[in-house]
Order: C-alpha cells, then structure tokens, then sequence
C-alpha cells in the first residue's frame, strides 16, 4: 500500500469511530432505547481505548518507516547538491558570506578582485593560467 493509502485508511478509521461515537451518543439520549447510559458511557470509553491502542501501533510503526524513507531522501538529496555546487556557486556563497560580515562590521576574510586587477595580477603573475599555457609550462615543472 503506498503511503497516501496508509494514511487515508486511518483516517478512514477514526472516522469510521466518531460516527459509532456519535450514534452511541444518540442513543444514550433517545428515551425510548430501554438501555441504562452507562452501558452507553462504558462503550463508547471501549471504542476510544481501541481508537487510541490502534493510533498509537499506527503511528509507532510509520514513524520507523518514516525515519527510514527521509534517512533515504536526505541521502539523494546530497548526491543532487553535490553535483549542483560548482565553482560559480561557491562564489556566491563566498560573497553572500562577506557581505553578511560587512553589515555585522566585521573585516573581510575574503576580497574579490575587479576585472582590471584580475586582469593585472594575471599579467604579473607567473602561475597564472593564461600563461602558463601560453609558454606550455604547467605548475609540476615550475616546481622542479
């Protein structure tokens, strides 16, 4: 039974009790029923005992069931965000971190550079990926 199943047959039910309830209480009211209402009083404490013994093994075991299936919803989730954090995002964050330091007045941890002084440390610098590839050197052999 699928879970939408499961839930509704409960539901199904309790609702099923409140009606037994409710003609019970008619009847406990109605003059005429030559029935004493405590024996009324005593069924209808029967049905809500069962009603409670039935919900609470109900809920006991979904509750399992429950905590297995977001155990395992959790678990994919993860595999969907680590193949969804790339480098751009990363950067966002970063930023949306400093920015968040910068209105508690707090120093920076990081400092994002503009276009022409990115553009000017990658011309001063001997690392930098533009040329290494130009000059056909990678970082190994630099090292070396």
């Amino acid at each position: 039974m699928h879970k939408a199943q499961l839930y509704e047959a409960i539901f199904l039910v309790n609702r099923g009790i409140d009606e037994a309830v409710r003609g019970l209480e008619r009847l406990k009211r109605a003059k005429d029923s030559g029935l004493d209402p405590a024996y009324f009083d005593e069924k209808l404490t029967l049905f809500e005992v069962h009603r409670a013994l039935l919900n609470g093994c109900f809920c006991n075991n979904v509750e399992g069931s429950e905590h297995r299936d977001e155990a395992h919803f959790e678990k994919r989730h993860r595999e969907y965000q680590k193949k969804a954090l790339d480098e751009v995002q990363v950067y966002r964050d970063v930023e949306a971190v400093e920015e968040s330091r910068r209105l508690e007045g707090k120093a920076p941890k990081v400092r994002f550079l503009s276009t022409e002084e990115r553009q000017a440390w990658e011309q001063r610098s001997p690392n930098s990926p533009g040329q290494s590839e130009r000059r056909g050197e990678n970082d190994h052999a630099q090292k070396a």
